[in-house]
């Protein structure tokens, strides 16, 4: 666990341009709000600033529906340099920042070099948003902060789109996950935490993909079933013709399919018709003392949902085919060359 000293929870709002130049690329900082804790129990000091604009000269038009803000409030407002420095003094020394998702900081990072203050790059930010999806949600989706404003039952009597309410907002979820759970789980423990979530969401994909596909191959006719043959391994009947290349059943042109998906016992690939669309393998193989015979199932899109093959993709192992299916050519006959005696 770790265990901060200083506690400054920031957010920013920002104008975008439109793509003409390379100035345009620039999101520029329109508002700097914080509110700093010296420990979770104590009294919020908020901070909160407007920028001066010094590149985007109007605001953009999704910017101004978010934001009730104007020119003209905006030019009575001081420089980027003048607010940035003003508030990294307000913040004190040593403090640890937290944010709601990392945009604020990749923002921030493009404002300081933009304006060449790379000596305040070199700062600790800790993404509360993350910890917050893991520890309440259980979840790697990014919840939105009016959500999980609403879920932890806060007091949401400020409006949103403002960088100093919704970085009080942040403060506030902050102490909130603090008295829940204790001290906030480090950068390594969320990685952690993140990487077990990812492997129980894929092996219950796989379960309920692994079902779903044994209720297709029972309940469902394939519209092209023939046997692969027999294999030294199961990769060479996944790469072999017989398992890969099927002709359309409605048109008759060639399908190839992709990289397989091994769920358990099952190997599922998808094809596509320009004209007809898509088409799904499933390759199921026995291994016997001869090597592995496969058979090799071919569905129409009614037949297979997508959702299935959404389950196969989360759950499953891709298996590459490697390069594609060369075609076999054919022979050039060698063409006689006449030899041409020069008439003197």
């Amino acid at each position: 666990m770790v265990i901060f000293m200083s506690y400054v929870f920031f957010d920013l709002e920002w104008n975008q341009g439109y793509p003409h130049g390379e100035d345009d690329k620039l999101d520029e900082i329109i508002q700097i709000g914080a509110c700093r804790l010296d420990s979770w129990e104590g009294e919020i000091a908020p901070f909160s600033s407007y920028v001066r604009p010094a590149i985007h000269k109007k605001l953009h038009h999704r910017v101004r529906k978010m934001l009730p803000l104007s020119m003209d409030t905006l030019r009575r407002a001081e420089s980027f340099r003048t607010v940035a420095r003003r508030f990294f003094s307000w913040c004190g020394p040593n403090p640890v920042f937290f944010t709601w998702g990392n945009s604020d900081v990749r923002v921030l990072d493009m404002n300081l070099c933009w304006y060449g203050m790379e000596e305040f790059l070199e700062l600790e930010i800790y993404d509360l948003q993350r910890a917050f999806d893991l520890l309440v949600l259980h979840t790697d989706q990014q919840a939105a902060l009016k959500d999980a404003v609403e879920v932890l039952d806060l007091a949401g009597d400020m409006t949103y789109h403002d960088a100093g309410n919704d970085a009080t907002y942040t403060a506030r979820i902050g102490a909130e996950l603090v008295r829940r759970f204790g001290a906030l789980p480090s950068e390594a423990e969320l990685d952690q935490m993140e990487a077990e979530l990812r492997r129980e969401r894929r092996e219950r994909a796989a379960a309920e993909a692994s079902q779903a596909l044994g209720r297709v191959l029972r309940d469902k006719t394939p519209v092209y079933r023939r046997s692969c043959g027999v294999y030294k391994t199961t990769g060479d009947c996944l790469r072999s013709r017989n398992a890969r290349v099927v002709r359309c059943p409605k048109c008759d042109s060639w399908l190839c399919n992709g990289n397989w998906l091994q769920i358990e016992g099952y190997y599922v690939a998808r094809s596509r018709c320009l004209e007809h669309g898509r088409y799904y393998t499933c390759v199921t193989v026995q291994k016997g003392p001869l090597g592995a015979r496969g058979a090799m199932h071919l569905f129409a899109p009614e037949d297979f949902p997508p959702d299935l093959f959404r389950l196969c993709k989360l759950g499953g192992k891709q298996i590459p085919v490697g390069k594609g299916l060369k075609k076999r050519k054919r022979p050039r006959r060698k063409r006689k060359v006449k030899a041409v005696t020069p008439q003197s």
